[in-house]
């Protein structure tokens, strides 16, 4: 088994789209991630939890901008 040693920034490359090329003696190996998601959630709970920012925050505005109306009307 081959082993190839990613940095962080190798990983932030690919957590954010990006392919990683890594070279294996003559020839080049393309590290990418999966175009397809995965059907289960993991098991393990992991220290460290890979989220999309932009998607989280315009989660959070629209929330907020549906509840305040709401808790206005009740004031």
């Amino acid at each position: 088994m081959k082993t190839f040693i990613l940095s962080e920034a190798d990983i932030q490359s690919i957590i954010n789209g990006r392919d990683v090329i890594k070279q294996d003696g003559n020839s080049k190996v393309l590290i990418r991630q999966s175009y397809v998601k995965d059907v289960v959630a993991p098991i393990i709970k992991d220290r460290f939890v890979v989220s999309d920012s932009e998607f989280e925050n315009r989660r959070r505005t629209t929330n907020n901008n549906v509840i305040n109306p709401l808790f206005r009307e009740l004031l």
